[in-house]
């Protein structure tokens, strides 16, 4: 179990947010105490805390390649069967975690290696030439992911309490949202949260986030 924390607003300086930032960071400690890492730069925050599992040593994130920077919670089922793939494309690979493999697999196929990948997780991807933000989540929703866009803010999160922690959202309980946990809990409608103006990040979806707009869009659908 991990945590992703990211943060990016395309019209406003982040970095004077960078200890608030690691406060909200802080609230998810407990789904990985390994160790935590962070990207800044002026209109993107990246965070990661980790639980370490597969390569002690060299899994540490944010990890980079090329234009793309990746943090990640989760597990793939069949990291060698991709590994193997893309070795035959040519690519290198430093570390034995699944996280590069990931990382390389949307270098190579982009949003086309959610239909390759099997397991659970969450996961965001920055990319530095662009400015977008691709984010997507398992099939079944195991892994958390939420998310607000909010007066150019836009937030994502592995636990709610982070992104209301940032003071963007105020801990405003949803009268629609409250009547579905009441008459359904513990579940609750996938996609939504218990709070105003914070949503999931839907099973079998990705996202793309760029400057102030937000594509969902379904890859995978079960089939009888």
């Amino acid at each position: 179990m991990c945590a992703i924390l990211g943060w990016s607003n395309h019209k406003e300086d982040l970095l004077e947010n960078m200890n608030l930032f690691k406060e909200m960071l802080e609230l998810m400690k407990y789904r990985g105490y390994d160790s935590k890492g962070y990207y800044f730069e002026n209109h993107t925050l990246l965070g990661h805390n980790r639980l370490s599992i597969i390569d002690l040593e060299n899994g540490k994130q944010p990890m980079y390649y090329e234009n793309l920077i990746i943090i990640y919670n989760g597990e793939l089922y069949n990291t060698n069967e991709i590994k193997e793939d893309l070795l035959k494309k040519g690519y290198d690979f430093d570390t034995t975690c699944d996280t590069e493999v990931l990382l390389k697999g949307y270098h190579c196929y982009k949003e086309k290696i959610l239909e390759k990948i099997e397991g659970i997780f969450a996961f965001a991807i920055y990319d530095q030439k662009e400015k977008s933000i691709f984010l997507a989540r398992d099939r079944f929703g195991i892994k958390p992911l939420y998310y607000t866009l909010k007066n150019n803010n836009f937030l994502f999160s592995s636990s709610i309490k982070s992104i209301l922690k940032s003071k963007v959202i105020r801990p405003i309980l949803s009268k629609k949202e409250l009547e579905e946990l009441l008459a359904l809990g513990p579940s609750r409608k996938q996609g939504h949260g218990v709070f105003k103006d914070i949503k999931q990040l839907r099973p079998a979806h990705y996202m793309i986030y760029k400057k102030g707009n937000i594509k969902i869009k379904r890859y995978w659908n079960l089939k009888t």
